[in-house]
């Protein structure tokens, strides 16, 4: 009876013993599944309570979350969140350093979805989630119909972002006033709506420097309120900052609209004869506008800033300075583009400048790093190196960001005092 009690003792030693050791490697598995702090703490409370997770997830005023990296001073960590059902098959984030996305992982056997990206701490971008989902009908002869769904957007901005605080409307800077016309266009064949900024006090006794601004529905924004990662730049009240700053002189400010052909207009001939020959001599006849080429700015972003360098090269005489942001330089203007990640064909205006001889043209180029790889990055820094070896003033400047008006806003003041500010000699 004895032996049989010591024997029941050491199973009971033996098992005990397990499970002690089980607790441990339950811990570390849980350490290499969940990586950050938060992740690891959601495991460990919903040991607690199975609901944990989904509190966590309804407690989250935006889809995710940062970290800083405690190894790398240069890093932060960011945990994107997601919630799912019986019908999802697995979550997609698209955005940031991960050109290809990020696929989401299953809280263990939640509802809640995640996935971990590090980032520089000098970054900042959009993103936007999509969710996969996967419907069995068995009432259809056990048919799986596969959908996609985009659930939902956000901003990234990371704790060392070099934001600009020009978006901002500060007390006691005048503002300028926006007013719109509708002029009938020769090259366009068509009606035109335009706003126009005068800048506060406008004095038609100065010569003013002359801002053409594509997409500029986009830009004459004042809303700040907005949420951040949608299409949206206050030119405006940059342009009241810079002016009251005296960082650039007094400019006038034509935001040219798109009107339902953006794709076609921003690519065509008409569109630089409308600007340069119709919009500066209009501006001209209005008001009092800088005589000197390179005072006169045409800028936009994306097929915009195709727009802007093309305007330039057609009329250099009339425009001088060009402001482009993720300018889109692959496109050829013929079939088949082949575009815009992996261009298989050099594009049209890249090509026009390289055989050109150089105008008196001045260029500031700007794009976000995580921008259409070689479709946008790589024909940017195409451009900038062939415009620099034919003599040409390039101010290049390449950040930490996305294809969107999150880096847009952002940089355009940088840009503006690039070509018309006091410490450019061409403004001396």
């Amino acid at each position: 009876m004895s032996n049989y009690r010591l024997l029941v003792s050491a199973l009971f030693l033996i098992v005990m013993t397990n499970a002690t050791a089980a607790k441990p490697d339950a811990e570390q598995m849980a350490r290499t599944e969940y990586p950050t702090k938060t992740l690891y703490k959601i495991w460990q409370d919903q040991q607690k309570d199975k609901d944990a997770a989904l509190k966590f997830y309804n407690g989250l005023a935006e889809k995710h979350l940062i970290e800083l990296d405690q190894a790398d001073a240069k890093l932060a960590t960011i945990t994107y969140f997601a919630k799912g059902s019986t019908d999802t098959d697995y979550f997609m984030q698209s955005g940031g350093p991960d050109f290809y996305g990020l696929r989401f992982k299953r809280f263990g056997s939640t509802d809640i979805y995640y996935c971990v990206q590090k980032i520089p701490r000098d970054s900042w971008f959009t993103y936007g989630v999509n969710e996969f989902k996967t419907n069995n009908h068995k009432e259809l002869a056990d048919l799986t119909v596969n959908s996609v769904e985009h659930i939902f957007d956000g901003a990234v901005i990371g704790p060392d972002a070099p934001l600009s605080d020009l978006i901002q409307q500060k007390p006691g800077v005048p503002r300028g006033t926006l007013r719109e016309v509708t002029m009938n266009s020769k090259a366009m064949g068509e009606a035109r709506k335009i706003q126009v900024y005068l800048p506060a006090d406008y004095n038609p006794a100065i010569a003013h420097n002359l801002l053409l601004q594509f997409d500029g529905q986009n830009y004459s924004s004042e809303d700040v309120q907005r949420p951040v990662w949608e299409g949206w730049t206050p030119l405006p009240t940059i342009l009241d900052n810079l002016i009251h700053q005296r960082k650039i002189g007094p400019t006038i400010t034509i935001f040219i609209h798109n009107q339902g052909n953006r794709s076609g207009d921003l690519i065509s001939e008409k569109m630089t004869d409308f600007v340069a020959l119709e919009l500066v001599a209009w501006a001209r006849k209005n008001f009092t506008i800088s005589s000197t080429p390179k005072n006169i700015v045409v800028s936009g972003p994306s097929r915009a800033g195709f727009a802007a360098a093309h305007t330039a090269f057609r009329h250099a005489t009339i425009i001088g300075s060009v402001l482009s942001q993720s300018g889109s330089f692959y496109y050829r203007l013929q079939e088949p583009e082949n575009w815009p990640i992996y261009p298989e064909f050099e594009g049209k205006l890249v090509h026009d400048y390289k055989i050109t001889a150089r105008q008196d043209i001045q260029f500031y180029l700007d794009v976000g790093l995580y921008d259409l790889g070689l479709g946008a990055v790589g024909t940017n820094r195409q451009l900038r190196d062939i415009l620099e070896l034919k003599g040409y003033q390039v101010d290049y400047y390449q950040y930490k960001s996305g294809h969107s008006h999150l880096g847009w806003r952002h940089t355009i003041g940088k840009g503006l005092i690039s070509l018309l500010g006091k410490e450019n000699m061409n403004n001396k």
